[in-house]
């Protein structure tokens, strides 16, 4: 009875033991298996930390991410070499702002031993204009390259002062000849170089001849797009404009400029049928 009872218990613990060694085979398969089934990556190069326009790219500034291999950016780097050297000193300097876990790619950075030039800088189909400021025209300072703004134009026209929006948006390169956004240190300076498209290269070219420009700098996160409609001098009274109608005025020519004249009720009949030497003259 007793060898009965002890053939029992030991064919039990077998079963059991059998149980969990095939249960923990099952397991690592059906892992290995999922592992498998999974999408293939490769080891890329990104970005430690935040760099700015200017930024070295050091072994210090890098980090190793696995990344699906169907999914790398072209220009990602895979090696260490390709990027630094085959001895990790090479020079490198970064032309537009990495963010952290971004891959560093080719088109963002110099070529070995080059020097970043503003051109590289620049978007396709972007063109640089600089605009002379002042501590008012300018924000006091406070606009830095990588910063967004809108460029207002000041002019005399109709025999008053106009304020117009002429560019919304904008970004702002370069404040004098410094392209570097890691200065904390606020600077007036009298030129501003702004990228821009070469339709609106020429609204700046005309703007700069005609009035006078200013800066307005727009938060980070604001959209583009709010319609803005112009100032006039007579508004800053409170008073309502003034709507004159079309057919009420005369454009008349004098010392050899154009003026809208409202034709008063009263004289409206001397004034067209009067033919001397001080009739009105209509003209284009």
């Amino acid at each position: 009875m007793r060898i009965l009872s002890l053939l029992v218990l030991v064919f039990g613990i077998a079963l059991a033991g059998g149980g969990v060694f095939f249960a923990s085979k099952y397991f690592k398969e059906m892992k290995a298996s999922m592992a498998q089934q999974g999408p293939e990556t490769v080891r890329v190069l990104v970005a430690k930390k935040a760099l700015g326009y200017g930024a070295k790219v050091t072994s210090d500034t890098l980090q190793w991410v696995e990344w699906p291999k169907a999914a790398v950016p072209p220009g990602a780097f895979t090696a260490v070499e390709a990027l630094l050297g085959e001895k990790g000193d090479q020079h490198r300097v970064v032309l537009r702002a990495i963010e952290p876990g971004e891959p560093i790619l080719a088109t963002k950075i110099t070529k070995f031993g080059e020097s970043p030039r503003m051109a590289m800088n620049l978007g396709e189909g972007k063109r640089a204009v600089s605009i002379s400021v002042d501590a008012v025209s300018g924000v006091a300072g406070f606009v830095a390259p990588g910063d967004r703004v809108d460029i207002l134009l000041t002019r005399s026209a109709e025999g008053q002062l106009l304020s117009s929006v002429i560019l919304q948006g904008i970004t702002v390169i370069a404040v004098d000849q410094d392209q570097y956004t890691g200065s904390a240190i606020t600077r007036v300076g009298r030129t501003v170089t702004v990228e821009v498209d070469t339709r609106q290269a020429q609204k700046l070219a005309v703007a700069q001849q005609i009035g006078n420009l200013s800066l307005t700098l727009r938060g980070i996160d604001e959209a583009v797009g709010t319609e803005m409609t112009t100032v006039t001098a007579d508004e800053l009274s409170g008073l309502p404009k003034k709507e004159v109608d079309p057919a009420r005025q005369v454009r008349v020519r004098r010392a050899g400029s154009l003026q809208d004249v409202k034709i008063d009720d009263n004289a409206a009949d001397g004034a067209t049928t009067d033919a001397g030497a001080g009739a009105p003259t209509t003209g284009n």
